[in-house]
C-alpha cells in the first residue's frame, strides 16, 4: 500500500485468507463463556495461543490473580524493535442470560452475514480479526521494520485490571503506536471520553419512622446534595468529536425497612468528560458542595470516593501514525472519511495514562450493539478489519 512493493505484500497476505477460517475462529471465541464476572478469559486466552502456535508463533499467556484470569501476548518481530505497533483487545464480555435472546448467546448463531452471540461486537470480532492478520502477515513470510505486538486482555469490562497488571509488568517506554478493535461503526475513532465513576456515602442515625426527630436521615442528606450536584456545569466548551461531558445518577441504596429512618445512604454516579476538563477540579467542586452543606446542617455527613479515574483520550490528526490509520482506510476501503470519537472508553486508558501513545480505535460491529440481548456482528466487517489489519501492519512498519 503506498507503493508497488506495499501493495503486493497486502496482495499477497489477503490472497492467503480462508474466510472461513476466519468466521470458525470467531465462532470458537463466542462460544466461551467468558462474563466478567467471573471472567475465565484464561479459557479465551488458551484458543487465541492454539491459534498463534499453529501459524509459527511463540505467545506468552501472563497468569493474573483470581481464579482462571490471565492475558496473553503475542509479537511478530521485524529487521528492528522499534517502531513497535501494538494492536489489543480485551477477552471478557459483559454477563447474559438466554432470557431475552433469540438465539444462543454463546452459540455462535449464524443468520445470512450475521453472526449473533455474547462478545460478536463488543468485542471478540476484533479480536478475531487481529489475530488472524498477524497470522496472514506471519504466513506470508512479511518482513516488517519495526515489532507488531497483540495485548489480549482480561477484565476491560468491569476494571481494565488486565491492561493495567501488563502495564506495571511490562511499561509503555516501547510503545510507540496502539489500535485497538472495539467495534466502531467502519468508523475511524481518535479520541474517547473519560470516565469518571464516584461513590457518595452518606451517613445518619437510625430512628423509629414514627420519631424521625431522634434520628438523622442519610436519604434526605442525599437527596439534598444531588439537588444541587445534578445542576452541575463542566466548564469546557463542546467537543467536536466528542460533544458534550455529562453526569448520570446510576444507584442509589438506603434503608432496611419503612418504618426505619436509614442510617446510610450510597449512590453512584457516573461521568463521562472531555478534553479540557479536570476530573481533580471535579472533585475540587464536589468537597466545595459538600463542605457548604456541612457548614449549614451539623448533622450532615457525605464522603465520596472515586471508583474509576480514566480521563479522556484525544490522538492528534497531524500524528505521523493517524496520518497511516486514515490514508490505510482509503486504501482499503476506497474511500476518505474524517475523524470520530466515542462515548465509551477502552483499555487504552491504561497505556495511555503512563504517556501519550497515539492511537486509533477500529474494528467491526456497532457499539450501540453491545451488552444487548441478541448482540451481533456482520461478518463481512471482520473480514474487512482482518484486511485493515493486515495493511495498518505493513504501512506503518514498512
Amino acid at each position: 500500500m503506498g507503493n508497488y512493493s506495499s501493495e503486493d505484500t497486502y496482495r499477497q497476505c489477503v490472497g492467503l485468507m480462508n474466510k472461513q477460517e476466519v468466521i470458525d475462529f470467531l465462532a470458537e471465541l463466542i462460544k466461551v463463556n467468558s462474563s466478567n464476572p467471573p471472567g475465565n478469559e484464561k479459557d479465551v486466552a488458551l484458543i487465541v495461543g492454539k491459534k498463534f502456535k499453529e501459524y509459527g508463533f511463540s505467545p506468552q499467556i501472563d497468569d493474573l490473580e483470581g481464579v482462571n484470569r490471565a492475558n496473553l501476548i503475542a509479537k511478530l518481530s521485524g529487521a528492528e524493535p522499534r517502531p513497535n505497533l501494538v494492536y489489543s483487545g480485551h477477552l471478557d464480555v459483559v454477563p447474559a442470560t438466554k432470557q431475552n435472546w433469540e438465539h444462543d448467546p454463546f452459540g455462535a448463531e449464524i443468520e445470512g452475514d450475521l453472526m449473533y452471540g455474547r462478545g460478536t461486537s463488543d468485542m471478540k470480532a476484533g479480536d478475531a480479526a487481529m489475530i488472524m492478520a498477524m497470522c496472514l502477515l506471519k504466513k506470508a513470510g512479511i518482513k516488517l521494520n519495526g515489532t507488531l505486538t497483540f495485548v489480549n486482555t482480561a477484565s476491560e469490562e468491569v476494571d481494565c485490571y488486565g491492561s493495567k497488571a501488563y502495564v506495571k509488568k511490562y511499561g509503555v517506554d516501547d510503545i510507540d503506536a496502539l489500535a485497538i478493535s472495539e467495534a466502531s461503526e467502519r468508523k475511524i475513532y481518535v479520541a474517547e471520553k473519560g470516565a469518571f465513576w464516584l461513590k457518595f456515602t452518606s451517613y445518619g442515625k437510625t430512628a423509629h419512622g414514627g420519631l424521625p426527630k431522634e434520628g438523622i436521615n442519610a436519604l434526605l442528606h442525599m437527596l439534598k446534595f444531588f439537588e444541587t450536584f445534578r445542576h452541575y456545569e463542566f466548564q469546557v466548551q463542546e467537543h467536536p468529536l466528542l460533544s458534550s461531558p455529562s453526569m448520570s445518577i446510576t444507584t442509589m441504596h438506603a434503608g432496611r425497612n419503612t418504618n426505619v429512618l436509614p442510617e446510610k445512604c450510597e449512590a453512584t454516579v457516573d461521568i463521562r468528560t472531555v478534553p479540557g476538563i479536570s476530573h481533580d477540579k471535579v472533585m475540587a467542586d464536589i468537597h466545595e458542595i459538600l463542605d457548604k452543606m456541612r457548614k449549614e446542617d451539623g448533622t450532615c455527613r457525605i464522603d465520596v470516593e472515586p471508583l474509576n479515574n480514566y480521563p479522556p483520550i484525544e490522538t492528534s490528526m497531524g500524528d505521523e501514525f493517524t496520518k497511516v490509520a486514515f490514508n490505510t482506510y482509503k486504501q482499503v476501503f476506497g474511500k476518505e472519511i474524517g475523524p470520530a470519537g466515542v462515548y465509551y472508553y477502552t483499555d487504552g486508558v491504561s497505556f495511555e495514562k503512563e504517556k501519550y501513545i497515539p492511537m486509533i480505535i477500529y474494528g467491526p460491529g456497532d457499539p450501540s450493539r453491545s451488552h444487548k440481548p441478541n448482540e451481533y456482528v456482520e461478518i463481512s466487517q471482520v473480514i474487512d478489519s482482518v484486511k485493515y489489519y493486515i495493511a495498518l501492519a505493513i504501512n506503518y512498519l514498512k
